[in-house]
């Protein structure tokens, strides 16, 4: 199988190719609020170093939210814009999983948390079962401070971006690394439950700020 991946729901823009279900080549930095001139540039860049050929793969794996309004749009555009000059199917990964999957010693309750905006976060809650993370609640946001009090309900608590909330008194727990390679290896494990042929209704899960929990 091989698979084009995108992740830009958050600071960091990353794109990943797939072959024979492993990465052969990724290209990623942290680009804050730079992913609409970033991802082009790195997709050529990506296209120079393997000399891939669109019309080869079997989909297009990206990053579907919750995370970066701005971010989820241009990747999710961007992949849209591939897909359909190929008659590509897309893959959309939830980015909270892919995230939490990337953690070494996955264990028991946890909770991945990935920071929005001033003290929101987009939250969400899975178990660890036979080797496989299992979704236990619905992608959240919540403001910070409402949340603290439940983080002993947890075997491990995760987060992305979430450094400067951590100040405030909690600091056991462990980061979590955006990638590209993430996302391919659930569009990998995932691809025919996933997978999505006709993709012109697709849209991120952007989770409005309108809905943050008090």
């Amino acid at each position: 199988m091989k698979l084009l991946a995108f992740e830009t729901a958050t600071e960091v823009c990353s794109i990943a190719l797939f072959d024979n279900d492993q990465p052969v080549a990724v290209v990623e930095e942290r680009v804050p609020r730079k992913h609409a001139e970033t991802l082009p540039l790195f997709y050529q860049e990506l296209v120079q170093k393997t000399k891939f050929d669109l019309a080869d793969l079997d989909g297009i794996a990206i990053s579907i939210g919750p995370g970066s309004f701005t971010g989820l749009r241009i990747g999710l555009s961007f992949a849209k814009g591939l897909a359909y000059g190929h008659g590509l199917p897309l893959i959309p990964i939830p980015t909270l999983l892919a995230l939490l999957s990337g953690v070494n010693e996955k264990t028991g309750q946890m909770k991945m948390m990935l920071f929005s905006h001033r003290d929101r976060i987009y939250h969400q809650d899975f178990e660890f079962q036979s080797n496989k993370l299992i979704e236990l609640t619905e992608p959240a946001a919540v403001a910070w401070p409402n949340i603290v009090d439940q983080f002993t309900n947890y075997d491990k608590l995760v987060h992305c971006g979430c450094e400067s909330l951590l100040e405030n008194g909690v600091k056991s727990i462990v980061p979590a690394v955006p990638s590209a390679v993430l996302i391919g290896k659930l569009a990998v494990r995932d691809y025919a439950d996933r997978l999505i042929r006709k993709p012109f209704q697709l849209v991120p899960n952007y989770i409005s700020p309108f809905e943050f929990s008090k």
